[in-house]
């Protein structure tokens, strides 16, 4: 697509989209920014694929990718207040793979910038919470709409959020949405793990998309709007030291708590429905430390290893590898299962890494004289 190209339909002859300037160009997708010559030169979105050049042969691969488009359309037709509007579906001749007539997506341009240069540029330390609290409720009302219809959008990455003037927020980022249960289309993976519930990091069978995934990532695009600091991949302590301290000293303290239980690593301790997430977006609503289900939470802390480097941990000549050592020469085929744990002194010893048959006896005759 260059400047200046007309898109010509080659299933309706249609010279209706002509191309004024690319957009952006990733490593999945190209997108420029066009006018819609038939509706006084409004400007309108042009997504296409970027294929892998060493697969522009491969059939399979290059219908996956068209399929994945496709589901975007049919995402982006869906009755959710941010999305933008699909407008078109093209087919232009003289494709390049295996298949003929590549087509493109035609939808709604949003003006604005995306939500990370918004934060980075004008809000670097962080929204205020009342701020913060209010993007968080209108996007998690987003949310809920499209959970009615039984998707999810599981990348929440700031730069999937498009801000304009007055906070007006609009969702275009929506190429891994993908419906409930269902298995996702295998090129529809490159998603930013900091913004991802960890049970659908590289989940391939669909069975953990639900609400809670979403919720676990509205979460975490909630701790990059109050700190301005992006969450770390580690489901276990996503915070950068940096954001921790920033949210322990938020006030009032319920922000935090409503943060800690949403970016709970298991999807089960979340909360199911986003419905049940918003009564808490607001200043007034926070939860205490007295609310049902939120007493005992704390936010993840960051770790960074060891204490001290003197630290005699650090130190230890014990093995760091298995639980369960195999012999040299006997480690078990690909179709054999590993023989189980043996229990008692020798399995403590075993697991170890220091089952030695003249030390496993010596601690037998001192058990022998104790009885």
């Amino acid at each position: 697509m260059k400047p200046g190209d007309f898109l010509i339909d080659a299933t309706r002859g249609e010279k209706r989209f002509r191309v004024k300037e690319l957009l952006f160009e990733g490593k999945s997708y190209q997108i420029a920014l066009a006018t819609d010559t038939l509706m006084e030169d409004k400007l309108v979105c042009v997504k296409a694929i970027v294929y892998d050049a060493a697969r522009l042969d491969d059939k399979a691969y290059v219908a996956a990718r068209r399929k994945a488009l496709h589901q975007e359309m049919n995402f982006l037709a869906l009755k959710a207040h941010l999305l933008p509007e699909p407008l078109d579906w093209i087919q232009l001749d003289g494709s390049d793979t295996a298949l003929e007539r590549e087509p493109v997506l035609v939808y709604e341009y949003m003006h604005g910038e995306t939500l990370f240069d918004h934060v980075m540029s004008k809000s670097p330390e962080g929204m205020s919470p009342a701020r913060a609290l209010r993007m968080t409720a209108e996007i998690g009302r987003f949310l809920g709409e499209i959970h009615q219809e039984k998707w999810v959008f599981r990348d929440l990455d700031p730069r999937h959020v498009i801000i304009s003037v007055d906070d007006v927020i609009h969702m275009v980022g929506c190429g891994n949405a993908t419906p409930f249960a269902e298995r996702p289309n295998a090129t529809k993976m490159d998603m930013n793990p900091a913004y991802t519930a960890p049970e659908i990091r590289g989940e391939e069978s669909g069975q953990f998309l639900r609400g809670a995934a979403d919720i676990y990532s509205l979460a975490a695009l909630m701790t990059f709007l109050l700190t301005g600091q992006e969450p770390r991949e580690r489901p276990e302590n996503p915070l950068t030291r940096e954001a921790y301290d920033k949210l322990s000293a938020l006030d009032p303290p319920g922000i935090s708590l409503l943060i800690a239980r949403c970016m709970q690593p298991l999807a089960k301790n979340r909360f199911a429905r986003v419905e049940r997430f918003l009564p808490f977006c607001d200043i007034s609503s926070l939860p205490t430390p007295q609310t049902k289900d939120f007493g005992m939470l704390q936010l993840p802390a960051p770790w960074s290893g060891a204490e001290r480097p003197e630290n005699r941990a650090t130190r230890s000549t014990l093995s760091a590898g298995p639980l369960i050592s195999v012999a040299r020469g006997s480690e078990p085929q690909p179709d054999q299962p590993i023989a189980k744990a043996p229990t008692g002194c020798r399995g403590i010893l075993v697991r170890l890494g220091l089952a030695s048959t003249v030390i496993v006896a010596s601690l037998s005759a001192i058990l022998i004289i104790a009885n």
